[in-house]
């Protein structure tokens, strides 16, 4: 099975002009920086994305945490910021109607 994958409007937009043109007219290597950057942010956020796909649906609970981990690690998230355990809503009260 493939994975698509979508992209900017502006960056289809830049990638086609850029490989139109062969690189070779002035302001080119502007253009091939911005692409690389934009390409590297889309990268960035398929990357955070697999890794929270794989927290929500890791079977185990050590998995779990594992992946949750990995994902706190790839945002940049200190450790200070972070509690040891996975965050659960209480459960509401017996006599609680709602």
């Amino acid at each position: 099975m493939s994975k698509q994958v979508q992209i900017d409007f502006e960056l289809f937009l830049d990638l086609l002009d850029y490989f139109e043109q062969g690189g070779e007219y002035q302001g080119a290597e502007f253009l091939a920086a911005d692409i690389r950057k934009q390409l590297d942010s889309k990268l960035d956020k398929l990357i955070a994305r697999e890794l929270f796909t794989k927290y929500k649906r890791s079977p185990t609970g050590a998995e779990r945490e594992a992946a949750r981990q990995a994902y706190l690690n790839h945002r940049g998230v200190l450790r200070s910021y972070r509690t040891d355990e996975e965050y659960h809503a209480p459960e509401p009260p017996e006599d609680w109607n709602g």
